[in-house]
């Protein structure tokens, strides 16, 4: 299935030179029915400050597109294309099987109000934590948004994929932030609506964040977990970047993770997951890490969906606080715009087999 419905297409042709409105160099239409990029062209993409500057280009060696959306061709106010994006609803998915909270012990409920999320007049995305007081309901309020089936990807054998966002987090001083958990993240499709199949389906935790602080996590799921035993990927932790890296708060940075097929030998325990911060690599994992064929190509060999979203409380920030599980939010916790997730864009780049 071509991943660029007609109506896209002809949005494409109908345009000029930038075809895809922030998206630098002009695409042309390679054999995949997806827009390819001159693979000469500059691709010295530049990471800063400047929300200007923030435009994806393609990358050397991913000539193709699987999934692009670019906030700032939204109107503000709005919110995120419906074809594109669904947006999650309550403390849990509508489904009996589905667990509650989320399955993270997160304590928000995810609404689609305006003060929730939305389009800012900046073109960007903003997810925004609310307290009770502030909220719709008379309880913390946020949003969590995931891409619409129509959209899913994978990775094939001997391709590369890569998922980026221009992201930015608030920047609340800590002492308000306990509990606040952004993230940009991909689960396994086969996930939506069955729910208790986690975390068999693998999820790649792109970037993480807790507490206000300026630090960012990455993790892989993937396999099983009954009681103690966490399986290949040591749930319910996962494989983690146990120590964070350097995330600046209140600054924009370009966020990506690469799933990279192109084994030597084709060998699946020569695959890896490669995580990126404003162009740093800062996390590896290989199929031999994980160590079990099945389960690491349910995670590479399978269809993927991406999701954003700002959870309060939850085991992540009750982890990272040091505190036992439960204890956060706290009466401190404030929300708002300075402890929101921002993203500029949010695309899926793939080389050619």
């Amino acid at each position: 299935m071509s991943h660029l419905t007609n109506s896209i297409v002809l949005a494409l042709l109908s345009t000029t030179a930038n075809a895809l409105p922030g998206l630098k160099g002009g695409p042309s239409f390679g054999g995949h029915g997806h827009p390819s990029f001159n693979s000469h062209q500059n691709n010295d993409w530049r990471h800063g400050l400047d929300l200007d500057k923030l435009h994806p280009t393609c990358p050397e060696g991913f000539p193709e597109i699987l999934f692009y959306d670019n906030f700032a061709t939204y109107e503000p106010g709005s919110q995120p294309d419906p074809t594109k994006w669904t947006i999650d609803i309550g403390h849990k998915y509508p489904s009996l099987d589905a667990p509650d909270n989320w399955g993270t012990g997160e304590k928000q409920y995810y609404t689609d109000d305006e003060r929730n999320l939305v389009i800012t007049e900046q073109g960007t995305l903003r997810i925004a934590p609310l307290r009770p007081e502030d909220s719709i309901r008379d309880e913390w309020t946020s949003a969590r948004i995931e891409t619409t089936e129509e959209w899913d990807f994978r990775a094939k054998p001997g391709q590369k994929l890569r998922i980026q966002a221009a992201i930015k987090l608030g920047d609340e001083p800590q002492e308000n932030q306990l509990g606040i958990w952004p993230a940009f993240w991909s689960l396994g499709s086969d996930y939506r609506g069955v729910y208790n199949n986690w975390p068999r389906v693998g999820e790649i935790d792109i970037l993480e964040s807790a507490n206000g602080l300026p630090f960012s996590w990455q993790a892989l799921h993937c396999g099983y977990w009954i009681g103690n035993d966490g399986g290949p990927c040591n749930e319910p932790n996962g494989i983690a970047s146990e120590d964070g890296w350097p995330f600046s708060r209140g600054e924009w940075h370009v966020v990506s993770v690469d799933i990279d097929r192109t084994k030597p030998g084709d060998d699946w325990r020569e695959e890896k997951i490669v995580w990126r911060i404003d162009g740093k690599v800062v996390f590896t994992v290989k199929g031999s890490d994980v160590g079990d064929r099945t389960y690491w190509l349910n995670i590479t060999d399978k269809d993927h969906m991406i999701l954003l979203n700002v959870a309060v409380g939850g085991a992540f920030p009750d982890k990272i606080a040091n505190v036992p599980q439960g204890t956060t939010p706290t009466a401190a916790t404030v929300g708002g715009i300075r402890s929101s997730l921002e993203a500029k864009y949010v695309i899926v780049f793939a080389s050619h087999r």
